[in-house]
């Protein structure tokens, strides 16, 4: 084989070659890098991070349905049947096949509400009407102009529905209304909280000077008002003629004084007359300025609870004593209050900044909590059963009791509306979308 030999004096040259390259490489690594540095952050801090993921059956949804939107009163679950506007027309699905079993109607607003087998919304131009659930047969359909906000409200043998700061009840069967009232002070619409007694209770809020929540009571058969008490709430209870309110606390806290209260007046439900009234008292904790933390309550049957701002406690609302202490109490974390009602031995907290929700269980007044691996943005609580939506699009279930998640469904959504249930379907509300799931048992 031919092997290339060079020649002496080539040979002097390559040598004389590889001595400079060498010097040259000290040289440079012995000098100073000229390069531009990168610029640096004011602030450079990495926070803890969490590998925490769910881990939960990924379930399969039974059926989906499109829909226009999840806004509130516009979809419910009742007998069976999932009502919901596609096209601004009222469907109605099966349950559980996700089959829509028909539609009705045109033009009509995004309400609905149901009472023993009818089903009750509102056209666009102010009619009501009123549907055979199961046949989506028109019953009747009443006068244009006297529907503009909220959902027809189904109380008995009247149908209530509001236009501006107007109220109009109409006979259930026939759709004939038989009355109209009004609250000049009112901004907007009332809300409907209760029929008590031949009593019609109608919370609304008024602005001017001060701001606040009005309650006011109006005869049932005629709608004369009876009588109204600015900075009230809907009626805690009502109890031998007797309205129970709490009063509304408009008025913002000094900021340099810790003491708090909580005040529900007792009014006569006839005349308006105030009874009495009550007064629950405590101190706020830590140093001013203090928060204008006002409390929250929640009535079960004569127990009555308060969230102060780190502890909740029980009173016994039958045997009030001006400045009398709590029959029992337990610490809650300081950015929370009562939300939902008593139920399966617990109390509810949610969080104010981030809509966390948790169960304080009275027994041992252990707080108990469903871990999501995102931001929750809608929780529902049915049987045994927890509901959160997060907002990455991921839903779970837990087990109330345990706190353990049972199943995920993936929802690509970062918007909920209420969960509903029907039997053992689930039906999850997402923007544009229902999904139907079925509940494992275990949590039924």
């Amino acid at each position: 084989m031919y092997r290339y030999a060079p020649s002496e004096g080539v040979a002097r040259l390559l040598r004389s070659t590889v001595v400079i390259v060498l010097l040259l490489a000290m040289v440079w690594v012995t000098l100073p890098l000229t390069v531009a540095n990168a610029e640096k952050p004011v602030v450079s801090s990495k926070g803890s991070s969490s590998s925490y993921t769910i881990q939960a059956p990924e379930v399969t949804p039974k059926w989906t349905a499109v829909v226009d939107t999840v806004d509130e009163g516009a979809t419910l679950a009742e007998d069976g049947l999932v009502f919901a506007f596609s096209g601004k027309k009222l469907i109605a699905i099966n349950a559980t096949t996700g089959k829509v079993l028909y539609r009705y109607g045109s033009k009509l607003k995004p309400t609905v509400s149901y009472q023993k087998g009818i089903v009750y919304g509102a056209t666009e131009d102010g009619k009501v009407y009123a549907l055979d659930a199961k046949a989506g047969s028109t019953k009747w359909l009443s006068v244009s102009g006297i529907a503009s906000k909220g959902n027809p409200l189904p109380l008995g043998d009247t149908v209530y529905v509001t236009k501006d700061n107007q109220t109009y009840a109409l006979e259930a069967a026939t759709g004939k209304v038989l009355w109209k009232s009004e609250e000049p002070q009112a901004d907007g619409a009332g809300i409907i909280s209760e029929e008590n007694n031949g009593i019609v209770y109608q919370v609304f809020s008024v602005q001017g000077a001060l701001s606040s929540t009005q309650l006011d009571a109006f005869d049932k058969k005629t709608g004369k008002k009876l009588w109204g008490h600015f900075a009230q709430s809907a009626p805690l209870t009502i109890r031998n003629g007797i309205v129970y309110s709490v009063a509304d606390s408009y008025q913002i806290p000094d900021a340099g004084d810790p003491n708090r209260n909580i005040t529900i007046n007792a009014y006569n439900n006839k005349t308006g007359e105030l009874k009495e009234s009550r007064v629950y008292s405590w101190s706020l904790s830590g140093q001013p300025p203090y928060s204008p933390w006002s409390g929250s309550t929640v009535l079960n049957g004569n127990d009555l609870y308060i969230a102060t701002d780190s502890n909740v406690v029980k009173y016994d609302f039958n045997a009030y004593e001006k400045g009398g202490k709590p029959l029992k109490q337990w610490v809650k974390p300081s950015s929370t209050e009562i939300t939902g009602s008593v139920y399966s031995e617990r109390l509810f907290l949610v969080d104010q900044s981030s809509g966390i929700v948790q169960g304080l269980k009275l027994s041992t007044g252990r707080l108990v909590g469903w871990s999501t691996d995102n931001p929750a943005v809608q929780t529902d609580i049915y049987g045994n059963g927890v509901f959160i939506g997060q907002s990455d699009g991921v839903f779970h279930g837990y087990n109330l009791q345990t706190g353990k998640p049972i199943f995920t469904v993936h929802t690509g959504s970062r918007q909920y509306g209420q969960t509903l249930k029907s039997g053992s379907t689930l039906i999850i509300q997402t923007a544009g979308k229902l999904t139907g799931v079925t509940i494992p048992k275990s949590i039924l």
